[in-house]
Parts: C-alpha cells; structure tokens; sequence
C-alpha cells in the first residue's frame, strides 16, 4: 500500500505542475531584460539592463522605479540582507539601501566604476564579486572594503556563496575557495576542470554549481570537489533551492525542476517563460524568474510543495531529530518519524516559533502515513536569534531549540 500511494503522490504532484501556469508580470516595467531579482518580505525588486531598479508592493502586478541617486544603467545584481538592499552594476560600481530603495548610497567597491556582480554575507563580513578584479570584504555593512585575492588567478567573477565558515566564488577559470573569511583562496576544480561557472546553491548535505555549456555540478565536501549531476549540455545561469526541490534556469531551454538533488530532472516550463533565465528566487506566494527578454514571470507557490521521505522503513516510535546544521545561516534541516498507528493517514503538523511563541513558519500541515520525513527550514526572512520547531500529532507533541546566527 506504501508503493501504491507514494506513486499516487507522484502522479498528484506532477497534474499539479501540468496544471499551474508561469505568468508574466511586467506591469510598469520599461523593458523586458531583467537581470537581477530580490525581496526583502515587504517588496520585490527587479534590476533592468538600461533602466535601473524596479520595486512592486503587490508580489509582481505592478512595478515602479526606485532610482533617486542611482545610475541609469545596468543593474545586474541585487541582494537583500536585514533590511538592507545592496544592487550592483556592470562598470558603474554599486549602491546601498536601507529604506527599500527610496534613497541611495554610494558604495566604493574597488576602483571606481567598478564592476559588481554578486554579494554574500556570513555572521562576520559582507563580500562582493566584481568582473575582472578579484573579491572585496567589507567588515562594516559596505562602508570601506578590501580586495581579498590572495591566490586568485582568474579575477573576472559572478556569484559568490558562504555556507559556515566556508566561502565558494564562482569564476571564468573555474571555483575558487576560501575557509579563513577568503584571507587565501584555493582552485577547488577537481571533477570540474575549468568550466566557466555561473550560480552556486546549497540543499541538505549538497553545494550545486550552474556552469556554461555544462550543466550542474554537485559537490558533497563543501567544495572541495565536484561530479556533474546532468543537464550537461545546457548553460545554468540561475539555481535556486525551495523546500527540497532544486531548480535550474537556463539559457535558451527554460527552467528545469529536480526532485531528488540534481540525480533527475524535469522541465518546469508550463507558461513558457521566454528568453534566457538568469535569476530565480520565491518569497511567502511566489517563485520569481528574472529573464532576458521576457522580463519577470512569477510561479504560484502553492503548487510548488515538497517533503522527503528518506526511507520506506516504518519507524517503532515519534520522533523529533534536532536539526542540522545548527546553529544554521539561513537554511536548516529538520528530520522526524511516525509510526504505524494503526491509521496509514494520520495530520501531521510540524511549525515554528520565535521566543515570544509567535508562529513564523508552518512547515508541515497535511495527513502523513507512517515513516521517516526530512524538511529544510528556510529562515531567509528571518532575524538572528533562538527558535523552536514543535511536531504534533494527536497526542503527541515535542518540541526542539534551533539557533539562526546571521
């Protein structure tokens, strides 16, 4: 009966990705090349290759510009981080702010004029990647920086990631990799080569790379190396990880979905976004995909869940694992079993609370049969500070601390 209802959840999921569509959402917006997407909870924003930053209040509908003191130019970065907006652009430097893009400052990132194309921050520093000089760390939210090559060779870079005290950048000569705050740097390309490499994101135990012409790489050591989990023939300029799914955005074929860590994948194209795909990100409703010629298309989130079952093994007892990482920054795992208890169907609710015991999050709300689960906790939108995940099934409740450290 197990077999017959996993594939019966297969079947449901898949009528539901047939079923729901891509929209575009471009209203306000003076063109359709969109590089770079963000959200900080309360707007969205969008980075036009001629026109600057586009904020809309209403998930997407409408848009309007945020441009006072920025450059009409190509804005092909933009990041969010405790309510602080970072967008960069190609060879007109980069620029900070801290009211949702009503005003602006100018950040000196390098050389004047400079060319930013991705930030990151762990619990320590800010770090930007620019095109053609290298990495810059700045250890006061953007005010001064410091260029951070020590054992770079290739200095032309897009993305930038931090996962623990682990850095990976993404470069023309392939991955590059720091574990003292980027201090010294290492080529990490083994099972790689020097592949120009785009995106980088990280699901459970796993860091995924997007690279030109070469599809997704999958390294299980934090980086250190690397073994190609398919779509080998396409450019992955955009990765994104939501729930337990992995999506990949590519250059001329769409976005593609994986199920089970980049071994499969499926065309996630219902609505036919049009034109390269270069960013992808989802808030509380929504998917978004920046794209090239198509501006910016939006995906329902509801039609989008996943949980893993790690195995068919029917647990003897509840069970509520403490999550790892923890602490975390920003995403977590949750792990947790239920029994045979006589019902192959039973409500399973797993959610999370602050310290105050407000609710933030519901992760699981939906009936369960009997086996062992894994959840990933994403707390993008959350501050640093102590949490609790409480599972409750009739009866039964547990509930574990979990620590976010920004």
């Amino acid at each position: 009966m197990r077999i017959i209802y996993t594939v019966i959840l297969l079947v449901l999921l898949v009528i539901s990705f047939n079923n729901a569509q891509w929209q575009q959402v471009n209203t306000g917006l003076p063109g359709l090349s969109v590089y770079g997407l963000a959200t900080d909870g309360q707007y969205t924003y969008a980075g036009l290759s001629t026109s600057s930053v586009y904020r809309s209040s209403d998930k997407g509908d409408n848009w309007m510009p945020v441009n006072n003191g920025l450059p009409i130019a190509n804005a092909w970065e933009l990041f969010s981080k405790n309510d602080t907006l970072f967008v960069g652009y190609f060879y007109s430097g980069a620029f900070r702010s801290t009211d949702h893009g009503n005003t602006w400052d100018t950040l000196m990132v390098g050389i004047a004029n400079s060319a930013v194309r991705g930030f990151i921050s762990n619990n320590k520093y800010l770090f930007a990647s620019t095109w053609g000089n290298g990495i810059y760390r700045s250890s006061d939210g953007g005010n001064n920086w410091t260029q951070i090559n020590n054992g770079i060779i290739y200095q032309t870079f897009w993305d930038i990631f931090a996962i623990e005290d682990t850095l990976i950048a993404a470069s023309n000569g392939g991955v590059y990799r720091s574990t003292n705050n980027g201090d010294s740097w290492v080529a990490s390309n083994t099972g790689l080569g020097l592949a120009v490499t785009y995106r980088i994101a990280s699901l459970g135990n796993f860091i995924f790379l997007g690279t030109a012409s070469s599809g997704v790489y999958r390294s299980s050591d934090y980086g250190k190396s690397w073994s190609s989990v398919g779509l080998s023939n396409q450019t992955i300029y955009a990765l994104l990880t939501y729930d337990t799914l992995l999506f990949a955005g590519t250059a001329n074929s769409g976005v593609f979905v994986s199920f089970d860590y980049g071994n499969n994948w499926q065309a996630f194209n219902q609505g036919n976004p049009v034109g390269s795909i270069v960013e992808l990100i989802y808030d509380n409703a929504y998917i978004y995909a920046a794209t090239l010629g198509g501006g910016v298309y939006r995906y329902n989130r509801n039609n989008v869940t996943s949980i893993n079952e790690i195995n068919s093994e029917v647990p003897s007892s509840f069970e509520l694992s403490q999550n790892y990482p923890n602490p975390f920054n920003p995403s977590t795992n949750i792990k947790f079993s239920i029994p045979n208890v006589g019902s192959e169907l039973a409500q399973t609710v797993l959610k999370v609370y602050d310290v105050l015991g407000n609710e933030v999050a519901t992760l699981v709300d939906e009936f369960k049969e009997a086996g062992n689960y894994e959840k990933t906790f994403d707390a993008s939108n959350l501050s640093s500070g102590v949490y609790f995940y409480k599972l409750m099934f009739g009866n039964f409740i547990e509930v574990k601390k979990m620590i976010l450290i920004r």
